[in-house]
């Protein structure tokens, strides 16, 4: 009797572990499918934020439920980065500070783990460092800027297939300027002397914007909308010069804070010259005409090889310019929170001239 009820028992664990491990199997399928969906390319004319902001928190929204509901399946590390790398970083300041430190206390149980594949802890690496370098309002101290280098450098170190390391260094160099001008400056040029000839050039570019301040820029083009656009034709206004695609989840968000300092300041001597690296037309006049974007937009269809962006060394998007009444660049790193401060400043600069 005693044999036949140990027997009973075992067989229903068995049973059990199979049904366990059949909920995981269907968790993982089903996991990868949404993943599947939300790499699927973008349908031409359609605006890829919006295509995938659906799928990417469906896939955000799993990816989170299989961690917690299979803590020791050997899928649970993928899942994670998943769940990482589709976060959505909402508004307010708070929430982002919140979700990125939940992201690096998630990626540091991946990152430690020298079992797991270096391709994969690599690609955490990444991906939390470029959520920090795209929340660069989140990064308010020196001592936070240094720790963000020293990760960059080291990632590019010990990865040297790194994919982005050229934009990865760049960020770095960008880091150092805005709280150690001097040393950014100075490595700079140490990288122009380099033996990387495409960090040497990008460099070189880099230090080329750095050195655009208070300076004159030309800037002229024949907008998506047929209008000729002469930048010296703008002097004794207020310009700002915005480069940004349809596609970037970051531009999409500061939109309409952009276009809202535009309707408030446009009848007083404020314009905005759009640089699209959209590399689908009809994708961008689509969502221009939607947004009801009023501005022109500059648009060669190379993506990251726009004309603009390789003479003036962009390599990451926003990047907004502003320009003052004399045609002189008077910040190149000019955030959507920063904007109307800046204008106010400037226009009240030009009122007391104009006063005295």
């Amino acid at each position: 009797m005693r044999l036949l009820v140990v027997l009973c028992v075992s067989i229903r664990a068995l049973a059990l572990i199979s049904n366990a491990a059949d909920r995981i199997d269907t968790a993982w399928s089903q996991l990868e499918g949404l993943n599947a969906k939300a790499n699927e390319p973008v349908p031409m004319g359609t605006n890829a934020v919006e295509f995938y902001a659906g799928r990417k928190k469906a896939l955000h929204d799993a990816a989170a439920e299989f961690v917690k509901q299979f803590p020791a399946d050997t899928h649970r590390p993928q899942a994670m980065f998943w769940k990482i790398e589709t976060t959505d970083f909402p508004e307010p300041v708070e929430q982002r500070i919140s979700l990125l430190r939940q992201n690096e206390l998630d990626a540091r149980l991946i990152v430690e783990n020298t079992a797991l594949p270096q391709d994969l802890r690599s690609q955490i690496q990444r991906t939390i460092l470029t959520q920090w370098l795209d929340n660069p309002d989140l990064i308010t101290t020196p001592g936070q800027a240094v720790g963000i280098e020293e990760r960059i450098a080291d990632l590019v170190q010990t990865n040297p297939a790194e994919p982005r390391a050229l934009s990865f260094q760049l960020a770095r160099a960008d880091l150092m300027l805005r709280f150690d001008h001097e040393k950014g400056l100075a490595l700079l040029q140490e990288w122009m002397k380099g033996q990387d000839q495409n960090l040497a050039e990008a460099a070189k570019a880099r230090l080329l914007k750095a050195q655009m301040i208070g300076q004159q820029i030309d800037l002229q083009f024949t907008a998506v909308d047929g209008s000729f656009v002469d930048l010296k034709a703008l002097r004794g206004k207020i310009v700002l010069v915005d480069f940004w695609a349809s596609w970037c989840p970051d531009c999409i968000r500061e939109m309409p804070a952009v276009r809202q300092t535009y309707q408030k300041h446009k009848d007083k001597g404020f314009a905005i010259l759009g640089i699209s690296l959209d590399k689908d037309e009809q994708a961008l006049t689509n969502f221009v005409a939607r947004k009801l974007i009023p501005w022109p937009q500059y648009f060669d269809g190379q993506g990251w090889g726009n004309e603009f962006a390789i003479k003036y060394g962009v390599r990451a998007i926003p990047e907004r310019w502003l320009i003052n009444q004399r045609g002189e660049v008077v910040g190149t790193d000019i955030s959507a929170e920063q904007l109307e401060q800046r204008i106010e400043q400037l226009m009240s600069s030009r009122d007391q001239l104009s006063r005295n």
